[in-house]
């Protein structure tokens, strides 16, 4: 209350600074805050600053939604660099041969890393693509050239280049203008991604290059093709429990083993091989550093072929990005991933892969099939090498990763020059408004203000009042009779045993001390309804753990909280639907389920709090039509509360009721809190 009653004075004290202020700028507000009162008048005035400031926001909340941008440079296979020597000699080019015609849809051209003492990533000034399906270009067709203006750095994101759609064996990419560093025409690429039909076909391609400047390990056409780029892993923006799968091996036994079933034989064009986060780092992530890939139609491999190996040299030690491995013109049904040798930190050593992907044209093979990882004849089944999650992030398709970054970069540059515009337009209209709103505001609304500032300040102190009585009476004088009416009938019944009495009498009795207990109980749960000073979700969560325990008492049960906002607080309202929820739910359980196992999950879901509560009992009844009556109090509840309710039950196989809520229809603002 006292922070409450000390905000008049601070009202009064804000318009008297503002003219105070008067002769410096007012400083614009950031788009995703509200602005300040000068601000409200100045933007009724300037319809385009509210229209700028309403594309940022959907820019802001697009990007939030797009895969991250996070540069991780590479130490070794970094791509392809070049230079001339002589001028004379012709421009430096690039060539990939995809064995085959494909249908040409989309390239990406992946900047390199910006190297040491270097002030850009290279990336070519001006060059042009074509596109061949005759080895010497003699039918060739340009598919993309620099206009006008030299080409700019791109920043690290990827180029997008779209293709005509026609037939095409053979793209070359050469340079008309590089940079000059020592040599002439100098320019790098980290990889040249081609799409067909948002198919990748250029992992594995043949590359050819003139004029390149090679280092081994570091710089040579090939790395092109290989998949790697410092962009990191091909991950979005959803947090995933799952981090995939790691063994720790004794030193002179680590073959590990992984086998999978495809579930039907079929080709297999690639295996991608993401790398597994161990907590201890921060950065690159753990593969295996020789790999033997096989792929059989019988289960006992009597029949294997090898499809795919990581070659003569360890893969890199740096492995921020996938592995990929093509495997052209393979079938199968069942794949073997072998390690010999373990990959080493300090004196452990480690077997690990983080998510295993086996691609036929469009389609993942391995999405949701179990993996078993084979150590000294003992078999591990997992689950999380082909949930579609791992290095702590959902797995996109490379296609969409690209895209989304491409997508990322247009939003970043629009952004910058929305946001530059945004200030100077705020400043101005707020400066030019200021005078007239600093006098409109102390007259016209100081005295309003204060009036129904103080209203509020008196309904809010009796309400406390009246929520602190009605509890007190609960607590006090229903409590104490409904805990008297337990004890006589207790007692009574326990003097009608020793009297030897007639059963039936005694039978009652128990019922009404039983009836009492849960009236006590149920009376304590409004009490704590009633209470503000307990109401985050961490409270929360401690009242449905204490509710847990007292109903199901004979049936093993476990809650887990997920969520990262359990200090927010929540309105009264929200809050009592949330537990009623809860304990509905947990009343149908023990009346209709027959469970022997029950669980409880409270976790985020971008911008939604979930609740889920779970039993492997034989489901719920249903009527003559074919309706859970059970749950209609449960979705009156949901709807109440602006949310969401899915129900899966079916006979023998349990129940699962998951409520998902917008956290804004739930959390408490500075206007709600103690209302």
């Amino acid at each position: 209350m006292k922070n409450q009653l000390a905000r008049l004075p601070h009202l009064c004290v804000g318009l008297l600074a503002l003219t105070a202020l008067l002769p410096a700028p007012v400083s614009a507000a950031e788009p995703a805050q509200t602005p300040n009162p000068i601000g409200r008048v100045a933007r009724l005035f300037n319809r385009k600053l509210v229209d700028t400031e309403d594309r940022i926001r959907w820019l802001q909340g697009r990007l939030d939604n797009l895969a991250d941008f996070t540069e991780k440079p590479l130490k070794e296979t970094i791509g392809w660099r070049c230079g001339l020597e002589d001028e004379a000699t012709g421009d430096p080019w690039i060539c990939l041969d995809f064995g085959k015609d494909i249908s040409l849809d989309h390239l990406f051209l992946v900047p390199a890393q910006t190297q040491p003492g270097e002030t850009n990533d290279l990336f070519p000034r001006r060059f042009r693509i074509e596109a061949a399906t005759q080895e010497d270009f003699s039918d060739s067709r340009q598919i993309y050239r620099t206009g006008g203006m030299a080409h700019s750095s791109p920043q690290g994101f990827p180029v997008q280049i779209n293709g005509d759609g026609g037939s095409a064996r053979y793209v070359r990419l050469t340079l008309e203008e590089g940079h000059r560093r020592g040599l002439a025409g100098v320019c790098a690429l980290s990889e040249i991604f081609v799409f067909s039909d948002r198919i990748p076909v250029s992992f594995g391609a043949k590359v050819t290059a003139s004029h390149s400047v090679d280092v081994p390990g570091v710089w040579d056409p090939s790395f092109v093709v290989d998949g790697r780029t410092p962009l990191g892993v091909w991950q979005g923006g959803l947090w995933a429990p799952s981090h995939g799968d790691c063994l720790e091996v004794p030193g002179d036994n680590p073959k590990v083993e992984w086998v999978l079933d495809l579930g039907q034989e079929a080709p297999v064009d690639r295996v991608i091989l993401f790398p597994y986060a161990v907590p201890e780092l921060s950065g690159p992530g753990v593969i295996p550093p020789v790999l033997k890939l096989e792929l059989a139609g019988k289960a006992d491999f009597s029949d294997a072929k090898c499809i795919a190996d990581t070659g003569p040299r360890d893969l890199p030690v740096d492995l921020t990005t996938p592995v990929v491995l093509p495997s052209p013109e393979a079938k199968g049904r069942y794949l073997r991933i072998t390690s010999e040798r373990a990959w080493q930190l300090g004196n452990r050593h480690l077997q690990a892969l983080g998510e295993i992907e086996v691609w036929s044209g469009n389609r993942n093979l391995a999405s949701g099939r179990e993996v078993t990882a084979i150590h000294g004849g003992i078999e591990q089944p997992s689950e999380e090498l082909t949930d579609g999650s791992g290095y702590r992030y959902q797995i996109l398709p490379i296609h969409s990763w690209l895209t989304q970054l491409v997508e990322r970069n247009h939003f970043r540059q629009e952004m910058d020059i929305l946001s530059s515009a945004r200030k100077t337009m705020a400043s101005e209209s707020e400066l030019n408004t200021t005078w007239g709103a600093a006098i409109a505001l102390g007259l016209t609304f100081l005295i309003p203000v204060a009036i129904v500032e103080r209203r509020r300040l008196v309904s809010r102190t009796q309400l406390d009042k009246l929520r602190k009585r009605i509890a007190s009476d609960l607590h006090d004088d229903i409590g104490s009779n409904l805990g008297s009416i337990s004890l006589i009938a207790r007692s009574a019944k326990r003097d009608l045993e020793r009297l030897k009495g007639p059963d039936e009498v005694a039978h009652d009795l128990g019922e009404v001390e039983t009836i009492a207990r849960e009236s006590s109980l149920a009376m304590r749960d409004i009490v704590w309804l009633l209470e503000r000073r307990q109401d985050t979700i961490g409270d929360l969560v401690q009242r449905m753990r204490d509710c847990a325990a007292r109903l199901l008492r004979e049936v093993e049960y476990s809650l887990v909280c997920r969520s990262s906002k359990t200090t927010a607080k929540l309105t009264l309202d929200s809050k009592r639907h949330l537990f009623l929820f809860y304990k509905e739910a947990l009343h149908n359980i023990v009346k209709h389920s027959k469970a022997t196992l029950v669980t409880v999950r409270l976790y985020d879901a971008r911008d939604r709090l979930v609740m889920e509560v779970s039993d492997n009992g034989i489901g719920l009844p249903r009527d003559a039509e074919d309706q859970m009556a059970a749950v209609k109090k449960l979705t009156d509840r949901a709807r109440v509360l602006e949310g969401t309710l899915h129900v899966e039950s079916s006979p023998g196989a349990g129940t699962t009721l998951r409520l998902s809520v917008k956290r804004t229809s739930l959390m408490a603002t500075k206007a709600t809190a103690n209302e």
